[in-house]
């Protein structure tokens, strides 16, 4: 819009069509999933591309919810996430506040060091090697320990705190009195809530949608997460365990199982995501100005 005139221009109407393009790119696959869960299995093969639910049945999810191992995964995905981003939030604010004291000896080669690890790792094999010599393998911390902190995560918060707790306000409290403990906990804490609920957001996403760690590091499977079962169902087409000695009629929801499935595992998050968007363009915006 032409601030002068307050008209609409051409290239305005541009944008508008090529964002409203790619939002319909982005929205419509889970608009479908959601009206492909919902539906007839039959009308979900005829018709490929729904828009709301045909043949309203939710037997799907009643399939689903009967299957004992849909429990045990999401009771595991829950704790993991839970546990794992409060572990990873506290650990990552702790880093930050220490990196972003200008006066640490040694800051710049520390940083130096945590960034020289984005590009350079030792890869799978030895980070296996440390797990299993931890005695972490095939336990809980398996999923949580070997990702509790990133260092993408803590750059964005290292930088937040520098740009919005000047030292000026150190210096005041240490004037006051206060310790250190008291000075992160009272101040520092209370003015870093974007940030907070940015990188809090990251590692529940990140935890919620782990597998990968599950195959390699877990073998009991009353220890996988939601996701190694979807990816058993999804991928390797392991739906006749679900499915069980069922008759041939409700058989053919095998297709529509699927759909439920996605729509219950993304369920958390989009849940979760409205309560911090208010502060997540904010928090990433501001956390990465100075990177």
């Amino acid at each position: 819009m032409d601030i002068r005139t307050g008209k609409t221009t051409l290239f305005d109407l541009v944008v508008y069509a090529v964002l409203l393009l790619v939002s319909v790119v982005f929205v419509y696959p889970f608009v479908y999933i959601v009206a492909a869960s919902l539906s007839d299995p039959v009308k979900v093969f005829n018709d490929p591309l729904l828009l709301y639910p045909k043949g309203f049945s939710l037997e799907s999810y009643e399939i689903l919810l009967g299957f004992r191992a849909i429990w045990i995964g999401y009771a595991n995905s829950v704790i993991y996430t839970v546990v794992g981003t409060a572990l990873s939030t506290t650990v990552t604010l702790l880093a930050a506040h220490s990196l972003a004291r200008r006066d640490l000896a040694g800051r710049n080669v520390i940083v130096f060091i945590i960034v020289l690890t984005m590009f350079f790792n030792g890869g799978m094999i030895p980070l296996f090697l440390v797990v299993k010599s931890l005695g972490l393998l095939d336990t809980r911390w398996a999923m949580i320990v070997p990702t509790m902190m990133t260092t993408w995560n803590l750059l964005i918060a290292k930088s937040y705190l520098e740009t919005n707790v000047p030292g000026e306000l150190r210096d005041a409290a240490e004037v006051d009195g206060a310790s250190e403990t008291t000075f992160f906990v009272k101040i520092v804490l209370p003015l870093s809530k974007p940030i907070i609920a940015v990188i809090a957001l990251f590692y529940c996403a990140s935890q919620w949608n782990a597998y990968f760690s599950a195959l390699i590091y877990l073998r009991d499977r009353s220890l996988y997460p939601l996701q190694v079962f979807l990816r058993e169902i999804l991928i390797l087409e392991q739906t006749s365990e679900m499915m069980g000695a069922i008759s041939d009629n409700r058989a053919m929801y095998a297709l529509t199982l699927k759909y439920a499935i996605m729509v219950i595992a993304v369920a958390p998050l989009l849940i979760v995501f409205p309560f911090v968007q208010r502060f997540f363009v904010k928090g990433v915006l501001i956390g990465a100005l100075k990177e």
